[in-house]
């Protein structure tokens, strides 16, 4: 029932609305009212003419997916990945999460945490398929949909007013329908900056959603720590700490600095940016030494970022691969491309050399990670002959994609890492 989002009892029915989702009678209820009242709705129409962003991020995704599978699971602790106490956790369900289990915890410390845990393998093919599925979803709403990863979204609901309704109406009507249609639950921030939006999301977890109307966004952001803010790591926290910046409001008092994390005037540009990179990373449930089944791996997550390059109309000019040691040792190696591309063979071939490379003979590997970056959609030029074979490759993709979308991410690929041609 309703509640303030966890840690943001300074959010207050003046600055924000937060609505949480009964799993039993689906209802929303505001800080406010026990519905959307007509105020807000008002309110938010007066401001249709700024940029609106839904930030909806999925509440321990793959372990709800996990839960969908088996509804035996349903109210249980399910742990996904770190069985037989090898590996790392990758999602925990909140059931779980009451016992002190989270995501990249040791497999052998969530068993003594939760001695009574379902412990389940980690399925990113199944989880990238119930991915496309809350895109799906997404993309009925609104052309503009960024994936941010495999289970977070940013919504741009800039004009859809007159198709579905007042922002904060559609983002109510989107939360309900991925848990109706696909029985999963999320969480969601409403405002006019993406950053805030990001924020707002983290807050409403689980299954909750907060709404941070217009001019309201640094009464907002004032009290909330530095640690929430998206990108804001160890290091940069290091950094706040020394110049005494614990607080959001304490960053907003250093302008240069504010400008770098906190983009409040987006609301007043329209530009598509395209300055994030996409990217997917596993933690192995075994540690691997060999380059064969290192690349079986790779294959899969490049198969997952090019999707949704493609998905997102993006070419990629530069290319990373992340490999983490059973040591915890972490490289990450770049290759900056001749032309860009979104095409998973293209993919595949530059990050697989990365790989070979740079592994460290007979050492055990516990995550692989693949990124795309400097994203551009056009505005390049490249020979005849190579613009032709792009052509080809656009048609070749294009269908394997509608086949993914109709069958499932299993039903077909352009290539495996053991007979792609030289």
């Amino acid at each position: 029932m309703l509640r303030p989002a966890s840690g943001s009892s300074a959010i207050t029915a003046e600055t924000a609305t937060c609505c949480h989702f009964d799993q039993r009678e689906k209802s929303c209820s505001s800080l406010r009212d026990s519905s959307l009242s007509f105020g807000m709705i008002v309110e938010a129409r007066a401001a249709m003419a700024m940029g609106w962003y839904l930030h909806i991020d999925m509440d321990a995704f793959f372990a709800s997916v996990e839960q969908v599978l088996d509804p035996s699971m349903r109210g249980k602790p399910v742990i996904v990945g770190g069985r037989n106490g090898r590996g790392v956790v990758t999602s925990a369900s909140y059931e779980a999460r009451k016992f002190g289990v989270h995501s990249a915890m040791p497999g052998f410390q969530a068993k003594k945490l939760c001695p009574d845990g379902i412990f389940v393998p980690n399925r990113r093919r199944v989880y990238s398929e119930f991915s496309h599925k809350v895109f799906a979803i997404l993309e009925r709403y609104s052309p503009e949909v960024h994936a941010v990863s495999i289970d977070e979204g940013i919504v741009d609901l800039t004009g859809t007013d007159r198709l579905f309704g007042p922002p904060l109406k559609t983002a109510d009507q989107i939360i309900r329908r991925i848990e109706t249609e696909l029985g999963l639950p999320s969480s969601a921030g409403l405002s006019q900056s993406r950053v805030v939006s990001k924020i707002a999301a983290t807050l409403a977890k689980p299954r909750g959603l907060i709404y941070v109307p217009p001019g309201s966004e640094k009464e907002f952001l004032i009290p909330l720590a530095v640690e929430l803010i998206p990108g804001v790591g160890p290091k940069t926290h290091k950094l706040f700490s020394r110049k005494e910046i614990k607080t959001i409001g304490d960053l907003l008092k250093r302008p240069e600095l504010a400008a770098r994390f906190l983009d409040l005037g987006e609301a007043q540009r329209r530009e598509r940016r395209h300055d994030h990179s996409i990217g997917n990373e596993t933690t192995l449930d075994k540690p691997l030494r060999d380059k064969e089944p290192m690349e079986a791996v790779l294959w899969d997550l490049v198969e997952e970022v090019g999707s949704r390059l493609r998905r997102e109309e993006l070419y990629a000019r530069c290319l990373t691969l992340k490999i983490r040691y059973t040591n915890f040792q972490t490289i990450s190696r770049s290759c900056t491309l001749p032309a860009p591309t979104r095409f998973d063979r293209e993919i595949f071939d530059v990050v697989s050399d990365l790989l070979r490379q740079n592994i460290g003979q007979g050492r055990a590997v516990r995550l692989l990670g693949v990124s795309a970056s400097a994203l551009q959609s056009s505005g390049w030029q490249e020979p005849l002959f190579t613009r032709e074979r792009r052509k080809s490759w656009e048609k070749l993709y294009q269908g394997i994609d509608a086949l993914r979308h109709k069958y499932g991410e299993n039903t077909i690929g352009a290539a495996t890492p053991r007979n792609r041609s030289r």
